[in-house]
């Protein structure tokens, strides 16, 4: 018997496995155990949710025209710090934007907002076209894996394509893959003595948030660097635009968002981003833009929502990326925006 005890090392090692992963399945893991990236933004929409609650109670007495900014990182910059004059004493500005957001996390926002009787008078949602194919995973990584509730993804499975949903419940079953450890930032904040940082409360980044109502206005520059942009532009193209194709996954979203908001009596503001003209070409070159909009537009028609395009309509041509405009152009692009609500009110 004890010659064959090597035979049962094996299921040992997988017990092992099985036990330690399950560890990460703790509250702790899944409420408070911060890395870096992505995480640190959809981590902190759930701790400034509880400011904007406090803010809506303390508002009562001296109330403004709240707006909630939406989409991806391309939406960042929306902030009050752009307000001047008497809007400065009118409206005020929360950013639930979230990196690589796709529609459906707006949705999961709008829902909860309306559920805890917490909704702006306003909502600003930018629609980047790199959301709208399904084939890059965005739906799972990061929406499902890091701001998507159980409830949330129960009541639209149907509607979550299988790719995304399978990748769901595999990080059901495996506690670790979905918690993504980091080992080299591990090691690296273990070497540092910077073992806190996993606590939202002492991590430098969500500090950094704090200051703020969500925005992040670390896209500035005040100048092109064009070659930077140029080789920016291919390399995009190449990860976001290889089989691109405009799946129906996130108009589903955008229309029940749309239909939520029509419901409730809350304007929205659809807004198709600047995209660095050589990246812009690249959609262009395969008719993407063309299909986006057209499907976009037919959406705020039947909504009665304006649909603003800042390849059109914004002067600003400054870019940090080949992805994001500079933090100087959205003080334009805010006024604009609000140029629009307060014309759209007064119909």
């Amino acid at each position: 018997m004890k010659n064959k005890l090597f035979l049962y090392i094996p299921l040992l090692y997988i017990l092992s496995i099985f036990f330690i992963d399950k560890i990460f399945n703790l509250d702790y893991f899944k409420k408070n155990f911060l890395q870096t990236g992505n995480a640190i933004y959809y981590k902190h929409r759930e701790i400034l949710y509880e400011k904007y609650k406090n803010y809506l109670a303390d508002s009562q007495k001296n109330p403004k025209i709240n707006i909630i900014a939406m989409g991806d990182s391309r939406a960042y910059a929306y902030s009050s710090l752009g307000l001047t004059g008497e809007r400065k004493d009118k409206y005020q500005i929360y950013n639930f934007s979230a990196p690589q957001a796709v529609v459906a996390y707006s949705l999961y926002w709008l829902e909860r907002f309306i559920q805890e009787k917490t909704a702006p008078n306003v909502l600003f949602l930018v629609l980047s076209p790199e959301g709208f194919d399904d084939s890059k995973g965005l739906m799972h990584k990061p929406f499902i894996r890091l701001g998507a509730s159980e409830d949330f993804i129960e009541k639209y499975k149907d509607h979550i394509p299988s790719e995304d949903l399978k990748e769901y419940y595999i990080d059901k079953m495996i506690a670790l893959r979905r918690l993504e450890l980091n080992f080299k930032l591990l090691l690296n904040r273990l070497k540092s003595n910077k073992m806190k940082e996993y606590t939202p409360a002492y991590n430098s980044e969500m500090q950094l948030l704090m200051l703020t109502n969500g925005e992040q206005l670390a896209y500035t520059t005040h100048v092109n660097d064009v070659p930077k942009l140029e080789k920016e532009s291919f390399r995009m193209e190449k990860v976001y635009l290889n089989n691109y194709t405009v799946n129906d996954t996130q108009f589903f979203f955008l229309e029940k968002f749309l239909s939520i908001a029509k419901e409730n009596q809350i304007p929205v503001i659809l807004i198709f981003p600047k995209i660095y003209p050589t990246y812009l070409k690249a959609f262009e070159k395969m008719k993407i833009t063309t299909d986006l909009l057209n499907r976009f537009q037919t959406l705020a028609n039947k909504y009665n929502t304006p649909l603003v395009n800042w390849n059109e309509s914004s002067n600003c041509e400054l870019f940090y990326d080949a992805s994001h405009q500079s933090t100087l152009c959205f003080g334009e692009q805010l006024n604009f925006l609000l140029d629009v609500y307060e014309k759209k009110v007064k119909e």
